[in-house]
């Protein structure tokens, strides 16, 4: 006669039935989740298709307010503006960005925002009128135009002091604002930018204002730095995306001449002014032989040069940047 069966205990029979108990969850979850993530899925590939740049901004938005920089906007003199903050403590010392020329506009800061925060600082990226999710009332943006809404909003958030960063164009807005109002900045940062003249605008226009698909392909490789490649028909429909920003940047470019004259002809009124160029050495959209003319023509500033860096050194680099930005905010010589 065979042997019976053992008999099993209770305690056996609690842990099978709670394996198997388990094991249906996880079947039920996955028979739900499955289906959801394709939903979420088809949902995200229709919204990149119909709005590229809006996505990647969004998903670039995203992630910043997981690290801690939230969103806000602000009513100026005659429009509503977009900036990014860290929040943090109205006592910590401002920092300004801004941005430049492209289709990411204050994201381009993406990077540098919570790390720079973390050194307790308050780190403000607006998007320029006419750029991102600022509103694009005028047909006519200027640096001066830009700079004036700069100033509006440092009164609005109530700064008596500023420590600006310009990267691009964004560099002669900070110039622009620093020589009309030398008493309210600390210091000055410009990145790959400022006071470039007629042949570096030209650079500019080339480099931003795209005519083809292909064009605008470069153009966002740099300005979505680390998205991974994406279709070509994507980048016809980007097309559509940027056309709503192309008028202020045009216009901007177009203003360097009279602009960068009204800077130069007060670039005293910052002579004591603590000032940093900072510059990529594999620069291809504006030569670095710019960073040595601008060092020129601010006595006692500092020159910085990324070599393996092109225009966006902060997106190609960001540790590098930030530490460079962090030393650079904890100079006191020549500054208040």
């Amino acid at each position: 006669m065979a042997d019976a069966k053992p008999k099993e205990l209770p305690s056996q029979a609690r842990t099978r039935a709670e394996i198997s108990a388990q094991a249906l969850h996880r079947g039920t979850w996955i028979r739900i989740a499955g289906p959801l993530s394709a939903v979420g899925l088809g949902i995200l590939a229709a919204a990149l298709y119909l709005h590229p740049v809006g996505v990647l901004r969004w998903l670039q938005t995203t992630k910043l307010g997981w690290s801690g920089v939230s969103s806000h906007e602000i009513a100026l003199n005659d429009a509503v503006m977009t900036y990014f903050d860290t929040n943090g403590y109205v006592d910590q010392t401002p920092v300004l960005m801004i941005h430049g020329l492209g289709p990411s506009a204050a994201l381009e800061w993406r990077d540098v925002m919570a790390p720079i925060s973390e050194a307790h600082y308050k780190v403000i990226a607006p998007d320029l009128m006419g750029f991102g999710a600022s509103d694009h009332k005028q047909t006519n943006y200027t640096i001066a135009s830009q700079a004036a809404a700069l100033g509006q909003l440092i009164d609005a958030l109530k700064l008596e002091h500023v420590n600006l960063v310009g990267r691009d164009i964004g560099a002669d807005v900070a110039l622009y604002y620093a020589v009309d109002h030398p008493d309210k900045v600390e210091r000055l940062m410009l990145v790959s930018g400022g006071l470039i003249g007629a042949r570096g605008a030209a650079s500019l226009r080339q480099a931003y204002i795209p005519i083809t698909a292909a064009e605008l392909r470069s153009q966002a490789e740099i300005s979505f730095y680390g998205v991974p490649p994406l279709p070509d028909f994507i980048y016809q429909r980007m097309m559509q995306d940027v056309a709503a920003d192309l008028p202020a940047q045009s216009s901007m470019i177009g203003s360097i001449p009279k602009d960068e004259a009204h800077i130069r002809s007060k670039l005293g009124n910052i002579f004591n002014t603590l000032a940093v160029i900072v510059w990529g050495g594999n620069d291809k959209v504006l030569s670095p032989a710019y960073a040595e003319a601008i060092h020129d023509l601010l006595p006692g500033s500092a020159t910085a040069i990324f070599k393996t860096s092109g225009h966006n050194p902060q997106l190609e680099h960001p540790d590098e940047f930030n530490d460079t930005v962090e030393f650079f905010l904890k100079q006191t010589e020549g500054g208040r």
